[in-house]
Order: structure tokens, then sequence, then C-alpha cells
């Protein structure tokens, strides 16, 4: 997905667990941010299929999250989906010290039309 440009602090890196996800909306999108590895990956959180807004519960395997829901796979890197069809959006993140910021998505979320 293609930004704004602008990047808007979230949160705090350490308020991300390893292998685990935060939800945070950034300029009307609900995101989830994950943490694999120390690196912190921004996607829709919204699932494509039915547009549960949930992939933040998943359960992640490597670098692929399972949404709760019906159980459809989206790759974090890409937001391909992995089981199922269609993508989810991805976000470009930076990290300074313990601050993680999101680069505000630009015109509106892809789930609202």
């Amino acid at each position: 997905m293609t930004g704004g440009g602008t990047f808007v602090r979230v949160t705090r890196l350490s308020a991300i667990p390893e292998g685990k996800a935060l939800k945070v909306i950034v300029g009307g999108t609900d995101i989830a941010l994950w943490r694999v590895r120390g690196r912190v990956y921004a996607v829709g959180n919204v699932c494509s299929h039915q547009h549960f807004s949930e992939l933040h519960r998943g359960r992640l395997t490597g670098l692929a999250v399972t949404c709760p829901m019906h159980g459809w796979t989206y790759s974090l890197e890409t937001g391909a989906a992995l089981t199922g069809n269609g993508r989810i959006p991805t976000f470009n993140v930076k990290t300074d010290g313990d601050d993680v910021y999101v680069e505000e998505p630009a015109g509106e979320p892809p789930w609202t039309s």
C-alpha cells in the first residue's frame, strides 16, 4: 500500500510483545502491529474474507497470521493471502529507540468502499 508519506508515532516497541500483535488506529485505519524477531510489521487488521477486525488476535506462524474467525492466512510481509483469496494492506514502519511509527495511509481504507 502506498502511504501518505507522513509517519505517526503509534506506540512503544516495548508495548508489543514478541510474537504478538497490538491493534492501533492510524488516520482512521485499523492496523495490527506484529512483532516478529524484533521487527515490527504493520498490516490492515481487517480480514478480506468477511471484513472482521480481528487479525490482531490471530495465530502467528513464521511471518504469516491466520484470522481467528475463519482461518484465512496472510503474509505479514506482502499482505497476500496464503490461504483464501485477496490481500490485506501493509504499511511502512519505522522505529526510533522505543518509539514505533507507522506511515499514515493515503486515502480511504480499502474496506470502507
